[in-house]
């Protein structure tokens, strides 16, 4: 049940207790009508949501599953990983790792195995990597891909053999210009790396920028990356996929593209893509730009989260779609503009910082910050407020149904850079993500680290 329809139910159900009650009519018929709208208002609140609390500091944070019961949550500044044994229930003591900078990412396999990523500090450049063997216990460094300034490297499996796979940029916006979108091959669990070749097929000055690799079960590879021609803002979202273990990539599509609206912000920071598989074939790719909404006669640019799925292994994809229904949009962008309190600091709605996962059952979530609560103030000023939610489609070929809140209401300029996840498993659904409450600042790349699992039926 979203939030929305059980508002609506609880108005309802309440409104009927209360005539009985005023018309003194004692009945059974009270007694049931009082538990309903309990019950109504305990699904307003996050109760589907299990032990959803903060895990201490850190920014863009990351959530991987074994699906046996070992959930990994790491976060940068600090760079660190934590490790449940129990599906998310309780968690370890923190790993830190001191020689480090930012990009965070333990990715889950089977058997205890775990594959550790994150990016040296700028006076060292490239990346680290870790192998775990024990569920944990105990981390092993590996040789890394140092000396380059590489960025935004993800990890991605091919259990059938082992290989372990690494997508990276070579440049970053904010620093060297970016020289391509490059993949990496591990054969002993991330110890050591012999690069494969460039993913992208970018023409000289669109810098392909901010990738995202997944992997199958068989081992076949999807990337998507984002141009940059001015090196700020995003001017597109790319897609490829290889079915030879990196060496080669096809199937080179623009996913889509992003409407620079006058006076929208499309920094890439807040923006990014990524993907998500299920099997094979059933791809589903994420991004955002912004659409025109009219408003109580406002015209309002929303940035969205938009999906293109594919169902034959990212050869074709389907139209891009907006996550919400057009009937929820037009619900929140209302919500918005009834707390709006001043133009100013972003005065629209806005999803951002999305990601996404399948689940053991092929259900594809879908995760996101939104600011549909309005505006607070701080020091006089107007800034939105801000939530995560999440939304599901019963398969890739579903459209998502209502989303729901996942977290308490925040008011910021905007959520903390430059990622959320969310990964799920046959039992559960987790969330990761940070809060800097009360922060006029735009660039926090920390600050309340936080995790929420939710039972899957």
């Amino acid at each position: 049940m979203s939030r929305d329809s059980a508002r609506v139910i609880t108005v309802i159900l309440t409104t009927a207790l209360l005539a009985r009650v005023v018309f003194r009519r004692k009945t059974p018929l009270d007694r049931v009508l009082a538990c309903l709208v309990v019950v109504a208002l305990h699904s307003v609140t996050f109760a589907q949501w299990e032990d959803v609390k903060k895990l201490g500091s850190g920014g863009e944070t990351y959530v991987s599953t074994d699906g046996k019961g070992t959930v990994y949550v790491s976060s940068h500044i600090p760079v660190q990983a934590i490790v449940s044994r129990d599906w998310g229930a309780t968690f370890g003591e923190p790993k830190v790792f001191d020689n480090s900078l930012g990009d965070m990412v333990v990715y889950a396999r089977p058997n205890g195995k775990a594959v550790v990523t994150y990016m040296y500090p700028m006076s060292t450049a490239g990346m680290a990597t870790w192998k775990v063997s024990d569920y944990g216990k105990n981390w092993e460094q590996g040789k890394g891909i140092p000396g380059r300034p590489l960025d935004r490297e993800w990890p991605a499996t091919d259990e059938k053999t082992g290989a372990v796979y690494l997508v990276y940029s070579d440049g970053y916006i904010g620093g060297p210009k970016s020289k391509g979108v490059f993949v990496s091959k591990s054969t002993d669990d991330g110890l050591s790396w012999s690069e494969m070749g460039r993913v992208d097929k970018e023409a000289p000055g669109d810098y392909p920028v901010d990738p995202h690799m997944v992997s199958t079960k068989g081992g076949k590879l999807y990337a998507l990356w984002t141009t940059s021609k001015d090196y700020d803002k995003v001017d597109a979202y790319k897609v490829a996929y290889s079915t030879d273990g990196g060496k080669s990539w096809q199937g080179h599509t623009t996913l889509g593209t992003v409407d620079k609206i006058e006076g929208a912000d499309v920094q890439e920071r807040w923006m990014l893509g990524g993907l998500a598989c299920y099997g094979e074939d059933e791809v589903c790719g994420f991004f955002m730009n912004y659409k025109q909404v009219v408003s109580q006669g406002r015209i309002m640019p929303c940035l969205l989260v938009f999906t293109r799925r594919s169902h034959d292994g990212g050869k074709t994809w389907g139209p891009a779609s907006p996550v919400v229904s057009p009937e929820e949009l037009k619900r929140a962008a209302l919500a918005y503009n009834k707390k709006r309190v001043a133009e100013e600091n972003y005065p629209s709605y806005m999803q951002c910082l999305s990601w996404a996962a399948f689940d053991a059952k092929g259900r594809l979530h879908m995760v996101w910050q939104d600011d549909r609560d309005g505006q607070g103030t701080l020091d006089g000023k107007a800034f939105d407020r801000w939530h995560v939610r999440t939304a599901t489609a019963k398969s890739n070929s579903e459209e998502f149904g209502d989303s729901e809140q996942v977290s308490k209401t925040v008011t910021c300029l905007r959520p903390p850079l430059d990622f959320i996840c969310c990964c799920a498993d046959d039992k559960y659904l987790y969330v990761t993500w940070t809060e800097t409450p009360q922060s006029s600042q735009g660039w926090n790349f920390t600050g309340e680290f936080w995790f929420g699992r939710k039972k899957l039926e």
